[in-house]
C-alpha cells in the first residue's frame, strides 16, 4: 500500500490502482511524531492510531510535510500576518 500526504489530508492508497482506501483529515489529527530508532511515523487521530515506515522517503521529510501543511492551514489569508517562526519550527522540527 501507499500513503499519500496532501495539503489537507493523508490517504492510504492501493499501490496498483492508485485508488484511495482510507482518508484522514488533518482536522482529526491529534498528534504525530517519529520514532527515530525504528524510523516509524506515528499519527494519532480521534479513535485511531496509524503507524508506518517510510520506504521511499526519509521519515523526517514526511514529518516536515505534515507539520508544514498544518502550519499553512492555520494561517489567515491576510498577507500582512506576522510569521510565527516558533510555531513553524515546532510543527516541522518536532521539538516541544
Amino acid at each position: 500500500e501507499l500513503l499519500g500526504v496532501s495539503p489537507n489530508k493523508i490517504m492510504r492508497m492501493d499501490l496498483n490502482s492508485g485508488d484511495s482506501i482510507k482518508t484522514w483529515r488533518y482536522g482529526n489529527l491529534r498528534s504525530w511524531h517519529v520514532n527515530w530508532e525504528v524510523r516509524h511515523v506515528i499519527l494519532e487521530f480521534e479513535g485511531e492510531t496509524l503507524t508506518f515506515a517510510c520506504l521511499s522517503a526519509d521519515c523526517k521529510v514526511v514529518h516536515e510535510y505534515i507539520g508544514g501543511y498544518i502550519f499553512l492551514s492555520m494561517r489567515s489569508s491576510d498577507k500582512n500576518q506576522t510569521l510565527n517562526e516558533d510555531l513553524f519550527h515546532k510543527l516541522t522540527g518536532g521539538w516541544a
